[in-house]
This record gives structure tokens, C-alpha cells and sequence, in this order.
């Protein structure tokens, strides 16, 4: 729990932080998985796979802004204080895996854009130690007042830097858009992609009231990540789409930084790179700390940051990037029925009042021997229903069917028992 007077995020400084997890180079590549849907219908996708994924992570966050309590503490509430160790875990794993695929990705363009500039900027270790060892860094300042200037001067810089490359992306001397492809183009095909987009916002959701718990009001919590997020990533998207349809490339990050260098904008090409890993990973380390301390409150984040940082780094020097589409379908899989059975069980089942609930204990909360066999059921059922829904193409994607069939299930054995 956190006190309401040690809360410093303002609307605005909420929407900054989130405006900064979205510039992302991984983004801009997820971006081209999109392409087979064409330009009017990719966009629509992002826009409206951003919709609904954002709306569950700020939706998500409203219960640390209100309660002060961490993400995966609120797991309790349907998993049972034990049983919320498994999610932990899980999003342990995934942190550490976000944050391996941005530094191995920003490794690759880094030394793709440096090349002009000779060693050490050539080298693929070099960028990734020094971004890694930079998003520690700034891992250890978060809540900081000596963060916040900082974190906006940042910010604004690397949307200033994303303008010019929305420039140039769109610039015809520069990337001219091919005729779209004659195949046609399936609804359930549509939503199939989609799937690509709703689990980036779903991603953040086991670790956004981590942060939104230091937000000084619930409606600046809200409004700041869904809009911060949500315009940016879709931005972010949107450039990895064209660049992808104008070149063909599964690489659009890559080819537009490199354009930038032979445009004479190497530096903030270089910028860009550095700053935006940065910005994105830090909340990766912070949060694995926030994860682990909910399973034993008696592991020190300092040495969890520092233990998550580092293996990160040693991973993304061998990583292989292909595993990514499978990497987000996993992640998906697995936290969005979590999330779907824990908004049905605050916003349907408790209509947001937590009174009387002690996180720390576990007083008021209905489970047996730590466990809530009950969510844990649900949690697996959905998980199942993922893996076969991504199976058999099922016309709504993987994601939204789920998700629904999570939360009519836990919803219906809350209201049997």
C-alpha cells in the first residue's frame, strides 16, 4: 500500500510516462506483422484493437490508483493470496522477456544505424549494454521527483524525433505505398491480427498499478494511461504498417532509422534508439521487483532490479528475434482471461469497494489454504480457450473470445455461490 500524500503523478505526468513506454521500437516492428490486412484495414485494426486493450489496462489501474495496491497484489482478490504467486511468476517471466526482446532489437537497429559512425557503434554488445545499463539506472529512480523533469524533457524529445520519422515514413520520395495485394482479405483473418494488437496493451496490465497507484487521482490515472498509451502505440504501430507496405521489409525500425543515418540524421537516429528502449524497459525491472515482492515481501527490490537487469542484458546478446509473434501470443494466453476474471470480479462482482480487504494477510477474502480454487479454475479454463481459439481461427480472434468466456464463466459461479 502506498499513501495518498507520497502520490506524485499528475494526469499529465501519467500520460508522459505511458506516451514513453509506447515509443518503441518494438512497437514500430510489431507493426509490420499487420501488413497482410493492407493499409485501411491495418489501421483499423490497431485502432480498434488499442480501444479495447487499453481499456482493460486503465481499467486495471484504477484499483491501485484507488487502493494503492500493486499489480499483482490485486491478483489476490480472485486467485487467493498463494495462488497469486503463479502469476507472479508468470510476470516475472514475461518482464524479463519484454525486456530481452527491446534490448536484442535495439542491439540490432543500434548497430545497423552506427555503422556510419565506425566502432564501437557498429557492434551489436556495444548498444546492448549500454542501453541496458542505462534502463537500470533510471529503474532506481522511479517516483522520483529528480525523475520527472527529466523523464518529460525526454519524452518530448523522442515525440520530436518520432514526428521526423512520421515525416519520412510518409514522405513519397521516400517510401512510395504498392498497390494492395488482390488476395482477399477474411473478417476472421481481421480479427486474427488483431490478437497482434490487443496483447501489447495487455502486456502492461500485470504491472500498471504499480505505477497508477502513485497517480494522484483515479481520473488522471485513467485518462493519462489510455490516452498516453494508447495514441502513442497506435502512432508507433501505424509507422511500422506503412513502412512495412511501402518496402516489404520485417524490419520497418531498422529501415527507417537506417534511412534516417544516410539522411544525415544519424544522432537523433541514435536518439531515438537509446532513449525509447530506455523508457520502455525501465518499467520491466521496476515491476519484476513490484512481482516478486508480492510472492515474499522479504526479497529486496534493489536486488531484484539489479538481478533482472543484468540477466537481461546477458539474454538479449543471444536471443533470437523470430520467437516474437510467439512470445506475445503467450503472453496473451495468459493474462488476458487473468485480467478479464479480475475486472468482472471488482467492477461486476465488489462494484469497486475493497473495504475490509487486507492484501497483506489476506483477511476478507474468500479462499482455502491460500488458494481460490475457484479463479484459479476460471484462469485456466480462458487460458485453454485462448490456445484453442488462436487453433481454429475463431471469427473473433483469440483475445475478445477469452476474455468474454473468462468473465460469463467466474461471473456465473460468483453468483451460484
Amino acid at each position: 500500500m502506498i499513501d495518498k500524500g507520497a502520490r506524485t503523478l499528475s494526469g499529465f505526468g501519467t500520460a508522459l510516462l505511458w506516451a514513453g513506454v509506447a515509443v518503441s521500437v518494438s512497437e514500430i516492428w510489431a507493426g509490420s506483422l499487420l501488413q497482410d490486412a493492407g493499409l485501411f484495414a491495418g489501421l483499423l485494426i490497431i485502432v480498434i484493437g488499442h480501444l479495447f486493450g487499453g481499456l482493460v489496462l486503465s481499467a486495471s489501474g484504477t484499483m491501485g490508483t484507488r487502493y494503492g495496491i500493486m499489480s499483482m497484489q490485486s491478483t489476490r482478490m480472485v486467485l487467493g493470496n498463494r495462488g497469486s504467486i503463479i502469476p507472479s511468476l508468470l510476470n516475472v517471466f514475461q518482464l524479463v522477456g519484454w525486456a530481452t526482446i527491446m534490448l536484442a532489437l535495439s542491439g540490432s537497429i543500434g548497430a545497423s544505424v552506427g555503422h556510419r559512425l565506425g566502432a564501437p557503434f557498429n557492434s551489436k554488445a556495444f548498444w546492448i549494454l549500454l542501453i541496458g545499463a542505462g534502463t537500470l539506472a533510471w529503474s532506481f529512480l522511479v517516483g522520483s521527483s529528480k525523475l520527472q523533469w527529466v523523464h518529460t524533457v525526454v519524452i518530448i524529445g523522442l515525440v520530436l524525433i518520432s514526428a521526423l520519422m512520421t515525416w519520412i515514413a510518409l514522405n513519397p520520395h521516400y517510401y512510395t505505398m504498392k498497390p494492395a495485394a488482390a488476395d482477399s482479405f477474411s473478417f476472421t483473418r481481421g480479427m486474427r491480427l488483431m490478437d497482434l494488437v490487443i496483447v501489447m496493451p495487455i502486456s502492461w496490465v500485470p504491472l500498471i498499478s504499480d505505477y497508477s497507484r502513485l497517480a494522484k487521482s483515479e481520473r488522471g490515472g485513467f485518462w493519462g494511461s489510455f490516452l498516453g498509451y494508447g495514441i502513442v502505440s497506435c502512432w508507433m504501430y501505424g509507422i511500422g504498417l506503412v513502412i512495412s507496405l511501402a518496402t516489404g521489409t520485417e524490419d520497418p525500425a531498422a529501415n527507417i532509422l537506417r534511412l534516417m543515418g544516410t539522411l544525415g540524421l544519424t544522432i537523433p537516429a541514435v536518439v531515438l534508439v537509446f532513449a525509447s528502449t530506455m523508457t520502455s524497459d525501465f518499467p520491466d525491472i521496476y515491476s519484476s521487483a513490484c512481482s516478486l515482492f508480492n510472492i515474499n515481501s522479504k526479497i529486496k527490490p534493489a536486488w531484484t532490479m539489479w538481478g533482472t537487469g543484468i540477466l537481461t542484458i546477458i539474454l538479449a546478446l543471444f536471443f533470437d528475434l523470430s520467437r516474437f509473434e510467439t512470445f506475445l501470443n503467450v503472453v496473451g494466453a495468459f493474462f488476458i482471461p487473468l485480467f478479464a476474471i479480475l475486472l468482472t470480479d471488482y467492477f461486476l462482482i465488489r462494484k469497486q469497494d475493497l473495504t475490509g480487504l487486507d492484501f497483506a494477510v489476506g483477511s476478507g477474502m474468500n479462499f482455502s489454504g491460500g488458494f481460490r480454487i475457484k479463479g484459479l479454475l476460471v484462469w485456466g479454463i480462458g487460458t485453454l480457450v485462448y490456445f484453442l481459439a488462436r487453433a481454429v481461427d475463431c471469427p473473433l480472434g483469440a483475445s475478445i473470445t477469452a476474455f468474454l468466456v473468462s468473465s460469463v464463466i467466474y461471473l456465473l459461479l460468483e453468483k451460484r455461490t
